[in-house]
């Protein structure tokens, strides 16, 4: 007899030998073979997928396994009604209607990715969502945590929030003490783990395990991922603007922290949905995503900007162009020659190839400011370009974000534009140094322009801006969107303006060309046009900006 048992938290699956049968049980995902014991094991949260196919195969499942089955056949009705009526809120908080939907999937639905992109409140939905709950622990970028602490002060005064910061015994403190909302960073994973797992023994699991941003675990193999998935939480839920923010691996990760075992392990992941070169073993395509997107949607919620605000107010883009003086474009071209000559190897060697974006930049650094190579106090081409943006924006008593990918070139930006009375965000600015920075940018008449590293491009409302300013361009479409939504979100009531600072024949014309073709690909796994891209540029485009 064929045989579908629960037991330990997972199916178990007998059968005398047949060669289909082997076949239907591989196409379950997840199910691995116990050779100790000669039966099959599939995790638990496929207990659907498993006894639908099985079924077909003659197989009878426990009634404990078809309660499971039923369950999670009802999880995604439950899912599916919730997109599709609109939800009702009786809390305080004032949500749009969407996000009443959003606080309505996180509140009921046991494993939830909230995949809005960035802008329309994943913050508040999830604090609406988690009403009434209590030990709720936060991991978010150090940047965010102090964001976090002001979102729910802001909304919910009478919860207790604690931040945990400062050295160890300061920490340690922390982690001993109780409160509605623990807002930790995501480094604290490896600093202070014996901590938190304390602070589980004391107080037991946590109600909610909140992962935001949560890229940050979208390499399984990162130590901070493993640690993550071990602490005991009775709900977990993932917030990210860009579940796949640079191939669909990404998603793997997070899903198998909100539901372990779900898409079985990467391995298994990468054999359904990716397609390999046979020599190198190098992911050269991807197959199954509609399949794949159907399998995640019963926990994954995304909305895009333009679906759920017909008045958002719009983003307009444009390119200023400029040429470089003589004198900049002649130390251009002598970086440009001897980047050449130092990486005329590494054009030919595969896995040296990532190394050569890293010193390109030096071309991005002599299009931003001579001063960034020389050392030297320099004129700056696209510096004035800056300065001729600016000036009719403060006059106006509009307010702007400058971005930046260098911590140098940010000082430099902080000096020239002091009759802006500028603040700065970058790496080594401390995380409440960072929100006051905010809170001085939206809040002084006096402070018209804010400037930021890729460190201020992840979460930070600053709707007090109108207008924001590329200095210079990642490689990422990603990244340029995180950037430009920092002020067009919600809460925004002007249009936003953006505008790509380009020095004319150079790797800033080049660089606009490739995130323009990038963002065009299609990702059938979030239902839209995703922005996805390379972790890098191609070796055609290395050639293409070196002119080789």
């Amino acid at each position: 007899m064929n045989h579908i048992n629960f037991r330990d938290n997972k199916l178990v699956v007998t059968f005398k030998y047949d060669p289909a049968l082997v076949a239907a049980v591989k196409s379950i995902t997840g199910r691995i073979f116990v050779k100790k014991h000669s039966h099959w094991e599939i995790p638990a949260e496929n207990a659907l997928e498993a006894i639908t196919v099985l079924q077909k195969h003659g197989f009878t499942p426990t009634l404990e396994a078809k309660r499971l089955a039923d369950a999670q056949r009802a999880e995604i009705a439950i899912s599916e009604e919730i997109k599709a009526i609109p939800a009702e809120y009786t809390g305080e908080l004032p949500l749009y209607d969407f996000q009443k939907t959003g606080a309505k999937f996180l509140k009921t639905l046991p494993h939830v990715l909230l995949a809005d992109v960035p802008g329309l409140g994943k913050t508040i939905q999830t604090i609406a969502a988690t009403e009434g709950c209590h030990n709720r622990l936060v991991f978010c970028p150090k940047s965010l945590q102090y964001s976090w602490e002001e979102e729910i002060k802001k909304w919910c005064p009478g919860e207790s929030v604690l931040v945990v910061s400062g050295n160890k015994l300061d920490r340690s403190s922390c982690w001993r003490s109780y409160a509605g909302w623990t807002i930790a960073n995501y480094e604290l994973l490896l600093h202070d783990y014996d901590l938190i797992k304390n602070h589980e023994s004391d107080h037991g699991p946590w109600e909610i395990i909140v992962a935001d941003e949560a890229t940050r675990i979208s390499n399984p193999a990162a130590k901070t991922t493993k640690l993550l998935k071990t602490l005991k939480g009775k709900k977990r839920v993932a917030l990210t603007g860009t579940p796949i923010s640079n191939s669909p691996e990404d998603i793997f990760s997070i899903i198998d922290w909100i539901c372990p075992g779900y898409l079985g392990t990467y391995y298994q992941f990468l054999d359904q949905y990716t397609v390999k070169e046979p020599r190198f073993n190098r992911i050269v395509g991807y197959k199954n995503l509609s399949a794949l997107s159907e399998k995640i949607s019963r926990f994954m919620l995304r909305r895009t900007k333009e679906e759920v605000l017909k008045d958002f107010p719009a983003k307009t883009v444009e390119n200023i162009s400029f040429e470089l003086t003589p004198e900049e474009m002649r130390l251009y071209d002598a970086v440009r020659l001897q980047i050449i000559s130092e990486i005329k190897d590494l054009m030919v060697n595969k896995a040296t190839l990532g190394l050569i974006p890293v010193k390109m930049l030096r071309l991005k650094q002599v299009t931003d400011h001579r001063a960034l190579i020389t050392g030297k106090t320099e004129s700056s081409s696209k510096l004035e370009a800056l300065k001729e943006i600016l000036a009719p924006i403060a006059a106006s008593g509009d307010k702007a974000i400058v971005f930046t990918q260098f911590a140098e070139m940010a000082k430099i930006l902080l000096s020239e534009l002091n009759i802006y009375q500028p603040r700065i965000i970058m790496g080594e600015i401390s995380a409440e140094n960072r929100q006051k920075a905010v809170e001085e940018f939206t809040n002084d008449p006096e402070c018209k322009v804010i400037v930021m590293t890729e460190a201020g491009a992840y979460g930070l409302n600053l709707q007090a801006a109108s207008y924001v300013v590329h200095y210079d361009a990642p490689w990422s479409v990603a990244k340029l969107t995180q950037r430009e939504d920092r002020a067009h979100r919600i809460g925004q009531t002007k249009p936003v303006t953006i505008y790509n600072l380009i020095a004319k024949n150079t790797i800033d014309e080049y660089v606009m060309k490739i995130l323009h073709r990038k963002q065009k690909i299609s990702v059938d796994v979030l239902q839209d046009v995703e922005r996805l891209e390379a972790a890098g540029i191609g070796e055609e485009d290395i050639k293409a900006i070196l002119r080789l």
